[in-house]
C-alpha cells in the first residue's frame, strides 16, 4: 500500500514539473516582424526576396490587412518589430505598450482623386462633396487640416465608406466623384479608368521653420524595447536590412516589380511600376526627425487628441542609437 502511494505522489509530482515547465516559454529561433499589405509589404519587398538570418534566426514576414490585426499581434507580444500608422502606434505606446519608434519607412500615401472632369485642381473642390476614410483617423485629420488651411469652401466629408477599397470601388464605378485614396490603389484606379485623375496629394502644407523637411511621417516602424535590449546587435541588423529594402524600391523598381509579382503583393508589372513612385518609400531613423514626429504628432492632437492618447509622447517613444 506505501509503494502504491509513493507511486502516486511521483507520478503527481511529474505531472505538476511537466505543466510548469511546459508553460515555460522557450527561445524563439524566429524573428517576427508585422506588417501592412499595401506601401509597408512593398518596402520589404527586397528583404522578403532575400530574408536574412540573424544569429541564427530566420526572420519571419506576418502581412495583415488592417492596422488593427497589427495592434493585436503587438498587444499579444507576438512580434519582434512592427511597421503600423505612427498615430496608431503613438496611441499604444500612451497606453503603455513595451514599443518605440526606429524610422519612418512610408513619407505619406494618400491622394484626392476625382472622376469628375471638371475638377482638376484644389479649388474645384469647393461645394462638393469628398469620401474618406477612418473617421477621426489619419486620413481624416489631414483631410480636414488640409480643407482649412487651403480654405476651401463648403467642402463636405462623406463616412459612408469604412475602408480604403470601399472608397476606391465607389470612386471606380461612379457612385461618388471625390474621395481620399491610399496607395495601391491610387495607381491601379488610374491604370483602370481613364477618367480618374489626382487633384493633389494629401500632405500637410507647412514645414519646420524655413526648411523643406517633411512632416508626413505617416508610417513607424516599431521594435519591442524588450528585444532591442536583449539583442541589441540582432535589433541593428534587421533595422540596416530594411534600410537596404528601402533603398532597394527606389534603386531598382524593375527589379522591385518583379519581386513583388513573384511574391504575389501586386498583379502585374505595369501597376507596380506605376505603384512605386506614389509609396514615397524612404528609411529615416526617428532620432533624426525627433522634431518632425513631433510637429506631425501635434496636428493629431489638436484635431484629436484621442486619436494618440491623449497626450503626447514622452521622449521614450524615440528609439535613441546606443
Amino acid at each position: 500500500m506505501q509503494l502504491f502511494i509513493r507511486h502516486i505522489k511521483f507520478a503527481l509530482l511529474f505531472f505538476f514539473h511537466f505543466i510548469i515547465f511546459s508553460c515555460v516559454e522557450k527561445p524563439s529561433n524566429t524573428i517576427r516582424i508585422g506588417l501592412l499589405q499595401g506601401p509597408t509589404a512593398i518596402s520589404f519587398a527586397y528583404m522578403m526576396a532575400n530574408p536574412p538570418i540573424v544569429e541564427g534566426k530566420q526572420v519571419e514576414f506576418i502581412v495583415k490587412s488592417d492596422p488593427q490585426q497589427i495592434q493585436a499581434l503587438m498587444m499579444r507580444n507576438e512580434v519582434e518589430f512592427a511597421v503600423l500608422p505612427t498615430v496608431m502606434a503613438t496611441n499604444l505606446y500612451n497606453k503603455g505598450l513595451n514599443y518605440s519608434m526606429v524610422a519612418c519607412p512610408i513619407w505619406g500615401t494618400l491622394y484626392i482623386l476625382s472622376n469628375n472632369p471638371n475638377s482638376l485642381t484644389t479649388n474645384d473642390l469647393s461645394n462638393k462633396k469628398i469620401s474618406v476614410f477612418g473617421q477621426g483617423a489619419t486620413p481624416d485629420v489631414l483631410l480636414q487640416e488640409f480643407k482649412q488651411s487651403k480654405n476651401i469652401l463648403n467642402l463636405k466629408l462623406d463616412y459612408s465608406f469604412s475602408t480604403n477599397n470601399d472608397v476606391a470601388m465607389a470612386l471606380l464605378h461612379g457612385k461618388i466623384e471625390n474621395a481620399v485614396i491610399s496607395e495601391p490603389l491610387v495607381s491601379t484606379l488610374l491604370l483602370k479608368n481613364p477618367k480618374i485623375h489626382v487633384i493633389t496629394k494629401l500632405d500637410f502644407q507647412e514645414y519646420l521653420g524655413k526648411s523643406d523637411k517633411d512632416i508626413f511621417v505617416q508610417t513607424a516602424f516599431v521594435v519591442n524595447k524588450k528585444f532591442a535590449k536583449d539583442y541589441p546587435n540582432t535589433m541593428h541588423t534587421i533595422s540596416k536590412a530594411y534600410a537596404k529594402s528601402c533603398n532597394y524600391v527606389n534603386i531598382e523598381p524593375e527589379k522591385t516589380a518583379d519581386i513583388l509579382i513573384h511574391q504575389k503583393l501586386l498583379t502585374d508589372k505595369k501597376t507596380a511600376l506605376t505603384s512605386l513612385p506614389f509609396c514615397n518609400i524612404q528609411y529615416v531613423a526617428s532620432f533624426a526627425i525627433e522634431q518632425e514626429i513631433n510637429k506631425y504628432l501635434s496636428h493629431f492632437y489638436t484635431f484629436n487628441p484621442n486619436s494618440i492618447g491623449n497626450k503626447m509622447p514622452d521622449r521614450g517613444f524615440i528609439f535613441q542609437t546606443q
